[in-house]
């Protein structure tokens, strides 16, 4: 079995003030492959227990150093809480494997929110990665999807297909707001294709219907919604007292 150590590199650093500061420089996530020009690290500094920004995508390298392969930096990435997904897997069909970064955007009492990236894998006729445009959950939604709400029926419109909802069969407390999405996120690859999920709710994340589930494709430029699908909750039911 492999053994990968995780190394802390400091960095020192001066602000405006003239003062030197230290930095530390931590592999947030990575993926150790049979090979070594395989290995995956994505290493960011380290801004306190939890949150972590600067990062840099690194592509091959021993699982006993950092540095010294291929290198992308990306000073504007934010991760709020926990450590980001990285999964490194052929999404678009061309037979090379892409690197899929899932940040944390937001987290709190039923709030998390995600940030994707992706790093296309290009040979030309040197290996390179290069990041291309995700279009966001949201926007799928909002072009691929209708949802409204009349009285206590929400109705989720994709296409051709009708999902209706009874809000009141839930048992959650009483709202006459319309339906929303976007507090709860996810993106993974799954069998070669790039998935993004989020959760259809009413007043508060917790008051949540059901679930949408995004399937994106490579149209040459971008990964772009292709489908949509909806899945209902299933309402909570009472417990019967004896």
């Amino acid at each position: 079995m492999k053994k990968f150590f995780v190394y802390l590199v400091i960095v020192i650093l001066v602000c405006q003030t003239g003062k030197a500061f230290a930095v530390q420089r931590v592999v947030t996530s990575h993926i150790i492959s049979d090979v070594w020009y395989e290995n995956i690290f994505l290493i960011a500094d380290k801004i306190d227990s939890m949150t972590t920004k600067n990062f840099t995508v690194q592509v091959g390298g021993g699982v006993d150093s950092i540095g010294g392969e291929l290198l992308y930096n990306f000073p504007n990435w934010y991760n709020s809480k926990f450590a980001p997904k990285l999964f490194y897997e052929d999404i678009n069909g061309d037979g090379l494997k892409d690197v899929i970064v899932a940040l944390i955007s937001g987290a709190g009492s039923g709030i998390s929110t995600k940030e994707i990236h992706v790093l296309n894998q290009v040979r030309d006729p040197n290996t390179r990665y290069e990041e291309v445009p995700v279009e966001s959950i949201n926007d799928a939604v909002k072009r691929l999807v209708k949802m409204e709400r009349k009285g206590d029926e929400i109705t989720v419109l994709i296409g051709k297909k009708k999902y209706v909802v009874d809000y009141l069969k839930f048992g959650y407390q009483y709202s006459e707001d319309p339906p929303g999405l976007g507090s709860t996120e996810d993106y993974k690859p799954e069998n070669g294709v790039l998935f993004g999920y989020t959760t259809v709710f009413v007043t508060i994340p917790e008051a949540g219907i059901g679930s949408l589930k995004v399937k994106y494709g490579w149209d040459g430029k971008m990964y772009r919604a292709e489908s949509i699908t909806f899945k209902k909750a299933e309402p909570f039911k009472a417990k019967t007292h004896y």
